[in-house]
């Protein structure tokens, strides 16, 4: 009989590439992750990892049962909701890894609307990196996960996963009340520019639209929060490129300006396949596409 929490284990070294990758993603340290691979092999009878130079890469026979892997959890997945839904009661906790507008600006609303229900999930939200999520997600260290896709900047599938749009977020150049109009123009008294860090696909869509408007920005400040961003922004010292659910959320006091194409930010939602028919589960994810629906986007 296979173990399951061995076989997530490959699934995760079949994704990651490393053992030690997996061992950070799961809270391993890798002797225990080369310790349960081996383990795995023997229940298996067969070689599932080589060595390669000084890493490691699954055999043809680990390729197989990695995907396999898919598959057995996503039936897992199917009858542990089949299980839940006989009390048809969305009870239960769920944990939700979000983006940082997307907490300021859906969840509590989401929250408030869970909440008058009887019974309801108990839910746990985390904040994550967006380049991570969707192999959490995938690795059970969360229920939902809350993201985002740039324009022209696809994110892969992964395998077992699904997602669901939540919402258009227009993307807009906020700048300093009152200055709006001289920035995508070329005012030379123009401020610095605050972005996110360099690697990020919102660092990398905002400079490709800078250079759209024949602007080469002067990146003086960076970072990955964009209350700090939008702080800048209002006290004065930075533009930015923002998205509009924050602006809302926060009630911003900045100038607004549309950018060509009227670009947007697609927020959506994830969960394994299978999982949405946990009523818990299912509730949440009904209670964010609500509040998605109320925030609106599309207008400036």
């Amino acid at each position: 009989m296979l173990n399951l929490d061995r076989l997530l284990l490959l699934q995760e070294l079949h994704r990651r590439g490393s053992v030690i990758a997996v061992g950070e993603s799961l809270s391993f340290s890798p002797s225990t992750v080369s310790h349960q691979l081996k383990v795995l092999e023997r229940e298996v009878g067969a070689a599932l990892t080589e060595r390669v130079g000084r890493g490691i890469r699954l055999t043809r026979e680990g390729e197989i049962l990695a995907e396999h892997a898919v598959r057995i959890f996503g039936e897992v997945e199917r009858a542990e909701a089949a299980v839940a839904a006989v009390r048809s009661a969305p009870a239960g906790d769920v944990r939700v890894a979000a983006l940082q507008t997307a907490s300021l600006a859906l969840l509590p609303r989401a929250i408030e609307a869970l909440e008058r229900r009887s019974p309801h999930p108990r839910t746990f939200v985390s904040r994550i990196e967006p380049g991570r999520a969707l192999g959490a997600l995938a690795a059970r260290e969360f229920d939902i996960v809350i993201g985002e896709e740039y324009p022209g900047l696809v994110i892969a599938a992964v395998p077992g996963v699904e997602r669901r749009p939540l919402v258009e977020d227009p993307l807009v150049l906020a700048s300093p009340a009152g200055r709006a109009g001289a920035i995508v123009a070329g005012d030379p008294d123009a401020l610095p520019w605050v972005m996110e860090p360099q690697g990020s696909h919102a660092r990398s869509w905002c400079l490709a639209m800078c250079r759209r408007l024949g602007v080469e920005p002067e990146v003086r400040y960076e970072s990955d929060d964009l209350l700090v961003q939008l702080r800048l922004v209002e006290t004065g010292h930075a533009i930015a490129i923002l998205p509009k659910l924050l602006l809302d959320s926060e009630g911003a006091a900045v100038g607004r300006t549309a950018l060509p194409g009227c670009p947007t930010r697609s927020v959506f939602t994830a969960h394994r396949t299978g999982s949405d028919q946990i009523p818990a589960v299912r509730a949440v994810l009904d209670a964010l596409a609500e509040a998605a629906s109320a925030a609106g986007g599309r207008e400036l």
